[in-house]
């Protein structure tokens, strides 16, 4: 029987990798992305090496789902490669002594990093697929394992019941020899019978055995020695006779009984004989079953495989779609005025946009489930108190819904080191502030939410620079909570 492989997720994988072809990408390639550092996109995979916590995540509130904006269905064409110019991209503030790590201490432990990577995917469908596929692969090695148990009680009741068939014709053929023996002890009883019947008979004809009748009846002293000579030999004859008989009776006796224990034991080995057969019929029909519950499991294998390829692919192409609407953010920033941007209000230095812990990072990894590159390009936070709140002053430049990212509001906060920063708040529950708006730093903006491609509550923080996404990490190096 075929059985699925392990590592029956790379299926998924190459799900992924027939959309990477459908797009113009290798398989074995992230999607390119104007947006994406080329230090990262080039191939500079930055290392992340485990994930980070959602212990704090708490179930989403019922929220009236919006209604989505009509919008042009995602594109099916990859975006423009990035630029390889490493001068052009933006950069983060410098600072005397970056950190090596801005969220020590909110790592998870890399145990939890499959359960992580399912949060991490674009649509609920793909967790529940992936879920329902790990389901159907240890239903799997759960009807296997009944099958090879079910087998070797198969196999362990046909032995003992060979075995029992075995011991009860032995017992019939004892009780066979033992009935012949009796016949043969009977024939001889029957033959010691007629010569002691032979001897009284005798002893009749010659008045008894008594001496004084021989002596008596005797007429010569020839006569007296013949007749003394026949009493003797009669005498042995008929203690031979009976000495016979009773040696005979003796056997008989011991042979019924010991008959009746073979019978018995033969009876006994009989019915046990029966036992192991029903007991093997029973094995055999459980064998039989379980075989019949492993290709059932099988079938929920494959039903779940297929939900989990079309999940993948559905994920992926919702991906690239994000990916669009990231493109949208940068061109629409880029094609923004001075006017449109406001006064300056920022101070290049932010406080956390969250008081939840960071559950997503920031960067171009491997899906360690879907099976190709993601760029994630910004930064998620946990629910933490529910508030969103501005990082930095400045002026509310977008303030709208949008399919992916859902409720989103941008902040723009100035021109820093010759490049404009702009912040980013996706998924909120609806929008709180408006496009013009000037905000103050750790004002409250927004409620975290889960709108557009989001498969639970959680702020999706960005940074950009110049329309460019760039690592929040950073920016919020040391920031304090508001």
């Amino acid at each position: 029987m075929r059985r699925p492989r392990r590592d029956v997720l790379a299926v998924a994988a190459a799900c992924a990798g027939l959309t990477l072809a459908a797009v113009g990408l290798p398989a074995n390639a992230g999607p390119a992305s104007p947006l994406i550092p080329s230090s990262t996109a080039a191939g500079g995979t930055p290392a992340f090496t485990s994930w980070l916590t959602t212990a704090d995540q708490p179930t989403q509130e019922p929220t009236e789902e919006p209604t989505e904006e009509p919008t042009d269905g995602p594109s099916d064409e990859p975006a423009d490669d990035p630029a390889d110019d490493l001068d052009d991209q933006p950069t983060a503030p410098p600072t005397d002594n970056p950190p090596q790590d801005p969220f020590e201490g909110e790592r998870q432990d890399p145990g939890e990093a499959y359960e992580a990577a399912l949060r991490d995917a674009q649509t609920v469908a793909v967790a529940e697929a992936q879920r329902l596929l790990q389901s159907a692969l240890t239903d799997i090695d759960e009807a296997a394992a009944g099958v090879e148990q079910a087998r070797a009680d198969a196999e362990a009741a046909r032995e003992a019941e060979e075995a029992a068939q075995r011991e009860a014709k032995v017992a019939a053929e004892v009780v066979e020899r033992t009935q012949r023996e009796i016949e043969a002890i009977q024939s001889n009883t029957t033959g010691a019978k007629a010569a002691v019947g032979t001897v009284i008979q005798e002893a009749y004809q010659n008045n008894g055995l008594s001496t004084v009748g021989v002596l008596l009846g005797a007429d010569s002293p020839e006569e007296l020695s013949d007749r003394y000579v026949g009493m003797q030999t009669l005498l042995r004859a008929s203690d031979t006779a009976l000495g016979r008989l009773a040696a005979d009776e003796a056997d008989l006796r011991n042979a019924l009984s010991t008959l009746e224990g073979q019978r018995k034991e033969k009876e006994d080995l009989a019915d046990e004989a029966a036992e192991k057969s029903t007991e093997l019929e029973a094995a055999e029909a459980a064998a039989e079953e379980a075989q019949a519950a492993q290709e059932e499991k099988l079938e929920e294998y494959e039903h779940a495989l297929a939900l989990a390829e079309e999940a993948a692919l559905e994920d992926y192409q919702l991906y690239m779609e994000q990916l669009d609407e990231a493109t949208a953010v940068g061109e629409y920033l880029d094609s923004l005025t001075e006017e449109d941007f406001g006064p300056s209000q920022g101070t290049g230095s932010f406080v956390r946009p969250a008081t939840g812990q960071v559950t997503s990072p920031y960067g171009q990894r491997l899906h360690p489930i879907l099976g190709y590159v993601k760029v994630h390009t910004g930064i998620d936070f946990a629910r933490g108190d529910g508030n969103i709140y501005a990082a930095d002053s400045g002026t509310v430049v977008e303030a709208k819904f949008n399919r992916a990212y859902g409720y989103m509001v941008i902040v723009d906060h100035g021109v820093f080191d010759g490049q404009r920063l702009s912040t980013l708040y996706a998924h909120q529950t609806g929008l709180s502030v408006s496009a013009g708006q000037q905000v103050q730093q750790g004002q409250v903006i927004g409620k975290i939410g889960s709108t557009g491609y989001s498969t639970g509550p959680h702020l999706h923080f960005e940074v950009l620079l110049n329309g460019q996404h760039t690592d929040p990490g950073p920016w919020l190096a040391g920031a304090s909570r508001p």
